[in-house]
């Protein structure tokens, strides 16, 4: 408790002598509203943007040049999180997955994606990447994403699905990853990407700038981070666009070592100038072995298996100074092994509401409910309820700087009486922690 309360202390007490040291700094757009409305550089955020903070998408801006159509940008996250057990890391030699990777998913802070080392400093994302953007405003043009991150968070980028190309590029607690390289053509309203890609399923994205908290909501447990295949988008108006394509399953990379094949795709509507609805859904099917040594080797303890996940995401910017989410998330999993069927699923409603105090301050608070049977979350077999309640804020003295302290509790309803928390001897956690996010 006393360790929590420490690190939320210090960082707030960072954030309050910002308020008296900071001097006020022109913003674009991006600045105006809520943090994470504004999506850095095309990473899957619905919200209009006139303006990214990295990538320079300035409508009728002129270019004289193919490089000055490229840009390059980037940024470091490091931080700390901390929870009232002193539950200590520990690790296994479990091959399989971000979850599983080294770290023992009931220790140091249980089920806290991304943020799951604890009371260790860590530097969670090195992040640099370089674009250059479609403008097909005057016909047809072309362009590519590719998108290189090292640190704590790097498993969670990696195509860990079918064990191919950056997939064990680290050890222990830093990883390498690419999350995106594609190369995307257009004309007018329609546009095709082919490559890795990150998803547009979830809220919360992998990038850091691009979320509000520093620990992430259990609906990204639930939902593809990335995928590689081929998309096409087609934009119907300044309101409506849709997008459908083919994947190679997901967490997979283009090499598809287990021929997995499913469907992507999205429907996004803009009801008025401050709402915005995504649909968003995944139908696919992925293959596994015979032998269980085959399957220990990858995770795949099935012989096929079929996925459907489904979300939701309904954004308001309410005023300038307030703005309001709302996420459902629905996930189910059926298996085949032999004679042997099982199914597993997960779906949740996750909210958050933020309020911009000025152009350097902005508060929010997180609140999720979620619930899983078969999963990770589940180890009995009969169901389990998560929740989580998150208040967190960012102060941003200037445009290249992000502070974010958060307070974090955690608790369940198991049946069978598991207590997930603490090394499996508590139904409940407090957690705390503060990052700084420095971009270039």
């Amino acid at each position: 408790m006393n360790r929590v309360l420490i690190v939320w202390a210090f960082g707030l007490l960072l954030s309050l002598w910002g308020v008296f040291a900071s001097a006020q700094h022109p913003r674009d757009s991006c600045y105006d509203s809520p943090a994470s409305a504004c999506d850095p550089c095309g990473f899957a955020k619905p919200e209009p943007c006139e303006k990214s903070i990295f990538c320079d998408s300035t409508p009728g801006c002129k270019k004289s040049s193919l490089w000055d159509k490229v840009s390059v940008y980037g940024w470091i996250e490091m931080g700390i999180q901390t929870n009232n057990h002193g539950c200590t890391n520990e690790y296994t030699d479990a091959p399989n997955g971000p979850c599983s990777r080294n770290l023992d998913a009931f220790s140091g802070n249980t089920y806290l994606l991304m943020t799951q080392q604890q009371t260790d400093f860590h530097v969670n994302q090195v992040w640099v990447g370089v674009s250059k953007k479609l403008d097909t405003r005057r016909g047809f043009d072309w362009g590519f994403q590719m998108d290189t991150f090292f640190g704590t968070d790097g498993k969670y980028g990696q195509s860990f699905g079918d064990h191919t190309f950056d997939y064990d590029w680290g050890t222990g607690d830093y990883n390498t990853a690419i999350p995106q390289l594609y190369a995307e053509v257009g004309y007018r309203n329609l546009k095709v990407r082919v490559g890795k890609f990150a998803s547009t399923m979830t809220h919360e994205a992998l990038p850091a700038p691009a979320t509000f908290f520093y620990s992430h909501a259990y609906g990204c447990f639930n939902t593809p981070l990335t995928f590689s295949g081929v998309i096409a988008e087609y934009k119907v108006s300044d309101r409506v666009s849709f997008s459908g394509g083919w994947t190679a399953g997901y967490h997979n990379s283009l090499v598809n070592r287990f021929d997995d094949s499913g469907f992507l795709g999205n429907f996004t509507v803009r009801p008025t100038d401050k709402t915005n609805i995504s649909y968003n859904i995944y139908f696919g099917r992925s293959n596994g072995f015979d032998s269980v040594a085959d399957a220990g080797n990858y995770g795949r303890y099935y012989d096929t298996a079929t996925h459907v996940t489904q979300t939701i995401i309904f954004t308001w910017n309410i005023s300038k100074k307030w703005m309001y989410m709302i996420e459902g998330v629905w996930n189910n999993n059926n298996y085949e092994w032999g004679p042997t069927d099982w199914s597993t699923n997960a779906h949740g409603i996750n909210q958050h509401l933020i309020y911009t105090i000025n152009k350097q301050w902005a508060v929010g608070a997180r609140i999720e409910w979620s619930h899983a049977k078969g999963t990770i979350f589940d180890i009995t077999g009969q169901g389990a309820d998560l929740y989580e309640l998150t208040f967190g804020a960012n102060w941003t003295p200037t445009p290249n700087f992000i502070l974010r302290p958060e307070l974090r509790y955690d608790w369940c309803n198991y049946y069978d009486g598991f207590k997930p928390f603490g090394n499996m001897k508590h139904s409940d956690q407090l957690s705390g922690g503060c990052a700084a996010i420095f971009k270039f």
